[in-house]
């Protein structure tokens, strides 16, 4: 007889190793700086108002000893084996604002103290808070976590109180207030002492430097004014053996950080307005910038309000010289800005890393400068603070391992608001920097002949028939030279152009090779099925191949948008309609028109012209392009371009081109066509420098914006004088 199976339930409960602790030290925090920082952070959580960082030699792997001390509220039994012995522990989610000074508090996930064990095998606490008559020790030996066997609920950790000796007139603590300043009375009472024995790495100077750098912009600047969230009496001290006493001194930036070149500082609220105040130190220019920032469709920011405070320097030898004072050489101004520079962020007064670190270039600045060389800064050069509160940005959160924030439209919105503020600055220095002798405002090669020299030839050496012959010959020579240049520089040109467009390619291709790709699969498998139910399966396949026929349709539509933008050299223009050359350049715009919600009103006449329609969309395109971005600045009701044809003469036709946009500043009007010029944050400054330069060179015309016309925005006046 088969035995009967009968069906049981049951519950089991979670069981960790031990080593899982151990994982949480070696693992979460990347460095041994990073483990100092985050031992710093707790002792500010703790409302301490003094740290004192003790090294002890030999700084060799399991010898030696780091010490951390502060004068913070300490804890006492109960908060030691409910809450500090409580990974991940609800106390600082329940409690987010310190219980003295009310500072919000820095470690919310409770695994700060796990930095320990990437320090040291060994840990000695030893806290007091002021009302106990005795210190509380407990001590952890992080090796027997790495016991593989051994479960968390099987380690020890042993603990003992008694009369204080440590934390008393007289011990440790004291000797915290020799270092920094004269105690109170109650001062000497309370506090907490981390004894971290046999190190797990061989400290070097070269990761002294980096701890002293991290732990001088840790918090607030002493330069930022705006930030008020951090007591100013927090103080920082590092102490090393005798070999490394260099780095032993309190924490503060050097005097360098007090004397940029430039200074921005101000706020930015919740809707996007800013109040900003700019300073060009050298000149005494002193400025007040107001405004707004839109984001996309004119969305609120999802990051909450800021502030900012960026100082900039010019690293070359001039501009350091002026500002070096007798302290400085110029080789050690360029030293600290290269390892001290970048952009951090200070949440409630502290420091949150990694931004600003070297390497860490999160705003892109130097992609930015190779973008734009002339106008944008590098990461190198700005040494920048951007201050954010729990309370005021929730949507800027942390990380699991709490080195950095959560990608996302919050941080997106916090960025782009970052670059704007910084493209204020830019902007400014470049208007301030020595004005280059203007371009040709016709073009590069209008003027590039050897007629000058023929006739004067002719006149003074009227019989050399010889010499007049050979200027004549070269003259056609340098006339063919400059036509290949002129074909090389179209041929840049148009790329410049394609690549704007590469978003486009990229966005509008996807999806139908991506279904082209998948009914192919699903048309493979019908066939193999096809002799099992035959007329079902052509049906089927007949729809496959629809779908192949529309979205290859589609890719060929696209081919044909960029089809003019590519470098292939082209034979004599033919007469063509000049609309028709403007709508296709709309076209190659479509769907960004129609995702902005553009009302477009384009010429209905007809123009017949020889131009080459690749030139001509260049132009459009790149007057669109820009059109689109500051569109969205205004409301979707109010979002319009439009275009006009005007033959004014037999030899000069113009093109009106007009949006309904904020239009452009007058203090930027005279330099939006200087190559890398531009306002927008993460513009290249190339668009209408090479609509210009086309009109210029291969229609002997102008581009230029004028104040009035049928749009209240920006307004274009493109007048072509050749191949009309």
């Amino acid at each position: 007889m088969m035995e009967q199976v009968q069906n049981k339930s049951g519950a089991s409960i979670l069981r960790p190793r031990a080593r899982l602790l151990r994982t949480f030290g070696d693992e979460l925090i990347s460095s041994e700086t990073v483990a100092v920082i985050e031992l710093v952070k707790n002792a500010y959580d703790a409302d301490a108002t003094r740290v004192w960082i003790r090294f002890h030699k030999p700084l060799k792997i399991g010898k030696g000893m780091i010490e951390v001390i502060d004068n913070g509220h300490g804890m006492n039994l109960e908060t030691i084996r409910t809450a500090w012995m409580e990974p991940a522990t609800l106390m600082r989610r329940k409690n987010r604002l310190s219980e003295k000074f009310g500072r919000r508090v820095l470690g919310e996930k409770g695994i700060g103290r796990f930095a320990t064990s990437r320090l040291a095998d060994k840990l000695e606490v030893i806290t007091k808070r002021n009302e106990m008559d005795r210190e509380v020790c407990v001590v952890f030996d992080w090796r027997e976590f790495d016991d593989e066997e051994k479960y968390l609920d099987q380690i020890k950790v042993l603990w003992a109180q008694s009369k204080p000796k440590e934390i008393r007139p007289g011990g440790v603590i004291h000797k915290l207030w020799d270092k920094l300043g004269k105690p109170d009375e109650n001062e000497l009472n309370h506090g907490t002492i981390l004894r971290m024995r046999e190190l797990k790495t061989k400290w070097s100077e070269e990761q002294f430097l980096d701890l002293q750098r991290r732990l001088s912009r840790l918090i607030s600047p002493s330069f930022g004014e705006l930030d008020h969230t951090l007591r100013e009496d927090f103080q920082i001290f590092l102490e090393l053996p005798e070999a490394f006493q260099d780095f032993s001194k309190t924490i503060q930036p050097p005097e360098i950080v007090k004397r940029p070149h430039y200074i921005l500082k101000g706020e930015v609220d919740s809707k996007g307005n800013y109040n900003l105040s700019l300073q060009i130190r050298e000149k005494g220019i002193e400025e007040n910038k107001e405004g707004i920032l839109r984001l996309g469709d004119g969305e609120l920011p999802k990051c909450g309000p800021f502030k900012i405070e960026l100082r900039v320097w010019n690293r070359d030898t001039a501009s350091l010289n002026a500002v070096s004072g007798n302290e400085f050489t110029v080789a050690e101004i360029r030293r600290y800005l290269d390892f001290a520079s970048g952009v951090s962020i200070y949440r409630d007064g502290f420091r949150v890393l990694p931004y600003g670190e070297p390497r860490e270039d999160w705003l892109r600045l130097d992609y930015r400068r190779f973008q734009k060389p002339t106008v944008n800064i590098s990461n190198n050069q700005v040494i920048g603070s951007l201050f954010i509160t729990s309370k005021d940005n929730p949507m800027l959160r942390d990380q699991s391992n709490r080195e950095g924030l959560m990608e996302g439209e919050a941080f997106g919105d916090f960025k782009e608001l970052a670059l704007s503020m910084l493209t204020i600055l830019e902007i400014k220095r470049y208007q301030e920097k020595p004005k280059r002798k203007k371009m040709i405002e016709r073009g590069l090669f209008v003027d590039f002949n050897l007629e000058n020299l023929r006739e004067y030839v002719r006149s003074k050496h009227p019989q050399d028939t010889a010499l007049l012959n050979a200027v004549k010959e070269k003259e056609k020579d340098l006339e063919k030279r400059v036509g290949e240049v002129e074909e090389v520089i179209s041929r840049y040109r148009r790329l410049a152009t394609l690549g704007m467009l590469i978003d486009t390619v990229l966005h509008e291709g996807r999806l139908p090779l991506s279904k082209i790709i998948n009914v192919t699969h699903v048309a493979r498998q019908d066939i193999n099925q096809i002799h099992e139910n035959g007329k079902k399966i052509v049906s089927k396949l007949r729809g496959h191949s629809k779908t192949i026929l529309t979205q290859s349709d589609v890719l060929a539509t696209l081919f044909r948008k960029i089809e003019p933008f590519g470098g292939r050299r082209r034979g004599r223009p033919e007469r063509i309609s000049l609309e028709n050359v403007i709508y296709d350049a709309f076209y190659v715009l479509d769907k960004e028109i129609e995702q902005v919600g553009v009302g477009v009103d384009l010429p209905t006449t007809y123009t017949e012209v020889t131009v080459d329609q690749a030139e001509i969309q260049e132009v459009i395109v790149n007057l669109l392009n820009n059109s689109l971005h500051w569109l969205k600045q205004v409301p979707k009701d109010s979002r319009f371009i439009t275009v006009k044809i005007n033959r004014k003469e037999e030899y000069e036709l113009e093109i009106i081109f007009s949006d309904s946009g904020p239009g452009i500043e007058e203090e930027y009007q005279d330099m939006i066509f200087d190559p890398y010029f531009s306002t927008k944050p993460s513009g290249i400054g190339l668009g209408l420098t090479i609509a210009g330069e086309i009109v210029g060179d291969y229609y002997d015309g102008t581009i230029a914006l004028i104040k009035e016309g049928p749009l209240p925005g920006a307004t274009f006046r493109v007048v072509l004088r050749r191949r009309i």
